[in-house]
């Protein structure tokens, strides 16, 4: 819960207490009130109409609250973005449905672990640098053309494409993965907001089919900076690797060709 929440849910209670004070004030100014009837107002309290619109404006707030976490927490992921940037173009055609973003989160953590977290905070680190010298000049291509970025993603490129190894199988559990519709979204790093399941009950196009194209699409899309480096670039990367980077995905995209129809 963020520092606004918290504030939030305390100035409520205060609200209530303090009502309470007042009713018993008001009540027994001149007597001291005894166990009974301070349980009396309690429950005339709880089923006052006049805390109604209490009620509703504190619930609104605390839904704008919510909100503005969510956002915050999915601007805060400047892994996340480094790595599907590469998918805009899908996306914004509508190629790609951004409900299966989640589940590319999930992917980019799994194969990751701990380093999803590690890489994180280096990617917030550079976008936290980035807007200190740059200020309004600042933009999210900044963070896509910054060295450490780039290798930060050249990095999680290379273990996706060891991680099919066994091709077969990884290909199978990506298609489930894609195909999970979970209770719980991820929005950050380390953040997760529950889906309300009414929501998803009325929503009948919520399970959506991620097929072999698909597959084809996103991986094709996402290993773009790999396929498509400049001589400058490549000379990096073996630096960085020891080795060129045909070498290491090489195999990985041979059998990614073969899921084209």
């Amino acid at each position: 819960m963020t520092a606004r929440g918290t504030n939030h849910l305390r100035h409520t209670t205060n609200q209530v207490l303090d009502a309470l004070l007042t009713a018993a004030e008001r009540a027994y100014r001149d007597r001291p009130p005894t166990f009974d009837s301070l349980h009396a107002i309690v429950e005339n309290l709880k089923t006052s109409a006049a805390f109604d619109s209490f009620y509703a404006h504190a619930w609104s707030e605390a839904e704008a609250i919510q909100e503005d976490a969510k956002l915050e927490a999915k601007r805060n992921n400047a892994f996340g973005r480094l790595m599907i940037h590469p998918l805009s173009e899908l996306l914004n055609t509508g190629q790609l449905d951004r409900a299966h973003l989640p589940n590319l989160f999930q992917f980019l953590h799994l194969i990751l672990g701990d380093d999803n977290e590690e890489f994180g905070r280096q990617c917030r680190e550079i976008v936290e640098d980035l807007k200190s010298s740059r200020g309004a000049d600042f933009s999210w291509q900044d963070l896509y053309d910054h060295p450490l970025a780039k290798r930060l993603q050249w990095q999680t490129l290379v273990r996706i494409a060891h991680s099919f190894k066994r091709w077969d199988l990884r290909k199978e559990w990506f298609m489930k993965l894609m195909q999970y519709t979970p209770t719980s979204v991820s929005v950050g790093q380390a953040a997760f907001v529950v889906k309300d399941k009414s929501a998803q009950a009325q929503d009948p196009g919520e399970h959506r089919v991620f097929g072999e194209n698909d597959f084809h699409n996103v991986f094709t899309a996402l290993f773009h900076p790999l396929t498509s480096m400049t001589r400058s670039e490549e000379e990096q990367f073996i630096r960085e690797f020891k080795d060129a980077p045909h070498h290491l995905i090489g195999p990985f995209l041979v059998n990614l060709a073969k899921c084209q129809r």
